[in-house]
């Protein structure tokens, strides 16, 4: 009888801390995931290719557009809904995954332009991250505070598990990223002041995950584990946004407090603090066996360089150089430069290596509100404009603007 009360009490302990949280668990389910899952066509594309990018996007706030390689011809797709994180491609690119806010996610032929599928697999959506394998999508869901795992192939869900914490209380993601197969997918959630290692790999590498004992007696639960264990790590305050470098070794991001972080994903702590209050994605790079990155400053005119070139355990400032007013930024892969965007349609090409302004570019007229490359890094494709939008294409190689059009 003792047992049977203590039991009752523990419901309902969970219950009333389920129902004290304005989030729910399951108003979004995998049956509404399913029953919005629309399969418009599927092409082929085994005989393509490979990085044969024929058509690369460009996001504005609600458009998606095209870029023929071929003929440099542009067309726009409207979505309805603000993009939750960045485009994903495949490692062939062949395909791209889009993510609104609003929960949808898209699949296109890179080959075609061509909308394939899109299910819609939340309410509120964080943003999306595909596996080092390309086995699966993971998307961070807000509302419901969820992680769905799904099959990049046809968008089918694979797993959903709740973003909890040990007493059952939820939490929206702020953020999923992927740091290769060592560390799996990096999850951190929004109330709570931890970093999530998620493995994606088919046994999960030995050791991986909460509660283990390290005992090689556990080998036969180790390949028993189900799929995506949780490891927690906890941190001094939560992140309001990270990034991953590209070694996957260090996680780079801010906190609640307005301070720059490095984690050390190897070691499980963090090894640096740094003065900074916003981190990009892009301005992460490898130099050798060491990092850097490079951080613009809140008033849009500096921009400071970091690395651990001479202790690879600890970052530092290493210089810090004047810019005109940023209003857009990038780095194109495999490429040495940072490109800054201005208000009069300048564009600043600052050297990673000498941290210089080693040009100047005089694109358009009017503000640069975004950059962004071809995957080939052939192209810079810009936005530029007030009131009436521009596509800008500049030829990276010929160094020259070959198309200026609304």
């Amino acid at each position: 009888m003792k047992k049977l009360f203590l039991c009752v009490l523990f419901m309902f302990n969970a219950i009333s801390l389920y129902a004290a949280q304005p989030l729910e668990l399951s108003n979004w389910d995998l049956d509404a995931i399913n029953a919005s899952r629309i399969v418009l066509g599927i092409k082929n594309n085994e005989g393509s290719i490979k990085n044969n990018h024929y058509l690369s996007p460009v996001i504005t706030k609600q458009h998606l557009t095209f870029l023929d390689h071929m003929t440099l011809k542009s067309f726009s797709e409207q979505i309805a809904g603000e993009l939750a994180g960045v485009p994903i491609y495949d490692p062939d690119g062949r395909y791209v995954f889009i993510t609104t806010k609003d929960g949808w996610l898209r699949k296109y032929n890179l080959q075609t332009g061509e909308l394939e599928i899109k299910v819609r697999v939340g309410l509120k959506t964080a943003n999306s991250a595909l596996s080092g394998n390309a086995r699966f999508l993971l998307v961070g869901n807000q509302q419901p505070a969820d992680l769905v795992f799904l099959n990049p192939d046809d968008l089918s869900v694979v797993q959903i598990i709740p973003v909890q914490n040990r007493k059952g209380i939820l939490s929206p993601v702020t953020a999923v990223r992927n740091a290769g197969e060592l560390h799996g997918f990096i999850v951190v959630p929004q109330n709570f002041p931890q970093i999530w290692k998620v493995s994606y790999l088919d046994p999960p590498p030995i050791g991986f995950g909460d509660g283990w004992n390290h005992d090689y007696r556990c080998l036969k639960d180790h390949m028993d584990k189900p799929l995506f264990p949780i490891k927690r790590l906890r941190i001094e305050q939560t992140l309001t946004d990270f990034y991953i470098d590209e070694k996957n070794i260090y996680l780079l991001g801010i906190n609640t407090n307005g301070e720059g972080i490095i984690f050390d994903l190897d070691l499980s702590r963090i090894v640096s603090h740094l003065e900074v209050s916003s981190i990009a994605p892009d301005l992460i790079w490898e130099t050798g066996d060491a990092s850097e990155l490079a951080v613009l400053n809140n008033d849009n005119t500096s921009l400071s360089f970091y690395s651990n070139t001479s202790h690879l355990g600890k970052w530092k400032n290493e210089t810090d150089i004047d810019v005109d007013h940023v209003t857009a930024i990038a780095v194109c892969p495999q490429s040495e430069m940072i490109w800054l965007g201005g208000e009069s349609g300048k564009v600043q090409l600052i050297n990673k290596n000498s941290h210089t302004v080693e040009q100047t570019l005089q694109i358009a007229q009017g503000r640069i509100n975004q950059i962004s490359c071809t995957q080939d890094s052939k192209y810079i494709l810009m936005e530029v404009g007030d009131d009436k939008k521009m596509l800008v294409v500049y030829d990276n190689l010929m160094r020259k603007v070959l198309i200026n059009k609304i």
